[in-house]
């Protein structure tokens, strides 16, 4: 890279090749960044002196919720392309709708209703079941708010901690998908908090069966078996929890064509509760990182959810679903399947996992991945940065 002493606006400007195209990337405080930039460097997080974390690519596209988890850490700024012309994606109104605080309160929230759990029933404790409804109430209308909005899947995966992270996410994506179904307020309440509290039975399953980076053994499976029935219960005996959410998670393995557990159930004898979580919850599980497996692609999970429609899930609750997510965000950069790498630039509420794209190396095309025959054998195969020369 040259250093360019010619500074603009007080930035400072450099000249790099990105696979032979010259652009030029300057220094942009934090509060100056905006939807649509590219990134020019690595950003890292220091845990101390000598270790440090990844947090965003050289390449990748600032979306809000990027911006606002810079913003979080207390990143002073970032090293920005500024060649407008050729790498500048526009920002098309894909924001996530719930707020870093409003995150926040519901991981604590949700860390002391499982402490209660496992402390058992000397220390009942009615409040913090309370709160988390308030949680549930905030979320819901936080999304009632930005109805016109669209889950990402990227902006799921701000946390690291996999048990309360994961609960917040099959809270969000179930209560999106009751709002596309018209559930009532109230309803939307409950499924939110349902959601929220779906796998605290797992609470009474050992860590070294939780954790462990092998399949399990038939023994294992079925004591991971009885988390539904063990969180229900809990709610039930101390009637913190109405039927309804009761229900939910209990049922929120059962499966659609009778093969789930734990008693079997099918069609739309499954409680709706468990029918909306049991979709967020195996899109979220796919997408996660887990000790005996790599996470799936969103097209993966997206193709694994569809083909199970009528088997394992309600196809009326698959198509809200599909309604609701955005796989891929706008601005996200993908790697397609004929080796060319492009730009998410507007969602194909058709299809979510066929967008429209422009290819980095032609800014001038779009590909419509859903209506254009010619391009019907292109598929993306994962969200992917864009590489810099040394």
């Amino acid at each position: 890279m040259i250093y360019n002493n010619n500074s603009k606006h007080g930035k400072n400007i450099f000249k790099l090749n990105v696979k032979g195209m010259v652009c030029d990337m300057a220094f942009v405080p934090i509060n100056k960044l905006k939807p649509g930039m590219i990134l020019d460097r690595d950003i890292y997080l220091y845990n101390n002196v000598t270790s440090k974390v990844m947090m965003l690519r050289s390449g990748q596209v600032l979306s809000e919720a990027y911006i606002e988890r810079l913003h979080e850490f207390d990143i002073l700024g970032a090293y920005i392309r500024t060649n407008e012309e050729r790498t500048r994606i526009p920002s098309l109104k894909l924001r996530y709708p719930i707020k870093k605080e409003l995150r926040q309160e519901a991981l604590l929230s949700l860390k002391q209703v499982y402490k209660m759990f496992n402390q058992g029933a000397q220390r009942i404790n009615v409040r913090s079941i309370n709160q988390t409804m308030n949680i549930s109430k905030k979320l819901v209308n936080s999304l009632k708010c930005n109805v016109e909005a669209k889950i990402s899947i990227a902006n799921l995966k701000l946390y690291d901690d996999y048990t309360y992270n994961h609960s917040l996410g099959v809270s969000i994506l179930s209560i999106a998908i009751g709002l596309e179904l018209g559930l009532k307020t109230q309803e939307l309440y409950d499924l939110g908090l349902c959601a929220l509290l779906h796998d605290i039975g797992k609470m009474a399953v050992p860590i070294s069966i939780i954790s462990k980076p092998a399949k399990l053994t038939e023994e294992e499976f079925n004591i991971v078996k009885q988390h539904p029935s063990n969180g229900a219960l809990f709610f039930l005996k101390h009637h913190l929890a109405n039927k309804s959410i009761c229900e939910g998670i209990l049922t929120h393995h059962e499966k659609y064509d009778g093969t789930g557990y734990p008693r079997g159930l099918s069609g739309e004898d499954i409680p709706l509760f468990g029918r909306i979580i049991s979709v967020a919850d195996v899109y979220d599980a796919l997408t996660s990182v887990r000790p005996y497996r790599k996470p799936s692609t969103p097209t993966e999970a997206i193709e694994y959810i569809m083909g199970s429609s009528g088997i394992a899930f309600d196809l009326k609750i698959v198509k809200a679903f599909l309604n609701k997510v955005a796989p891929y965000p706008i601005g996200s950069c993908v790697k397609l399947s004929n080796g060319e790498v492009a730009i998410i630039v507007k969602q194909n509420d058709f299809n979510p996992i066929r967008p429209i794209i422009r290819l980095l190396k032609k800014p001038d095309v779009l590909m419509d991945l859903c209506f254009q025959r010619d391009v019907q054998n292109i598929v993306i195969e994962d969200i992917c940065t864009i590489t810099t020369e040394p």
